[in-house]
């Protein structure tokens, strides 16, 4: 699980790293990062993936991916933004498609 301390939580923060940060995808998942000097991911489920349960899933997914990746993580805040068609992933793909577009956007060290 990904503790508290490194979680994205405030409404302007993630106004901000979506206005000011670099992104990239690949239709299932969308990456928005932007360099600080914290670590801090968060993560956006819509309504469109599905109903409160399928949401919950997914993001708990994505929690533990983050916390996985955590060590090999540059500085930086984060946000993975689910998109519809998520649900049918399995835990092993949403890791590899994260791991994917963490390094393709520089954020990942030592892979």
């Amino acid at each position: 699980m990904l503790s508290r301390d490194f979680r994205l939580r405030a409404r302007g923060s993630f106004a901000y790293v979506r206005a000011h940060g670099s992104k990239c995808g690949d239709g299932l998942i969308t990456f928005v990062a932007l360099k600080s000097n914290c670590k801090r991911i968060g993560f956006v489920v819509s309504n469109k993936v599905g109903k409160a349960v399928k949401r919950n899933l997914v993001k708990r997914r994505m929690r533990g991916v983050a916390a996985e990746l955590l060590p090999d993580l540059a500085h930086g805040q984060m946000i993975f933004v689910a998109r519809p068609g998520i649900t049918e992933l399995t835990y092993a793909e949403i890791k590899s498609r994260m791991t994917r577009l963490a390094a393709k956007a520089g954020f990942l060290r030592n892979v």
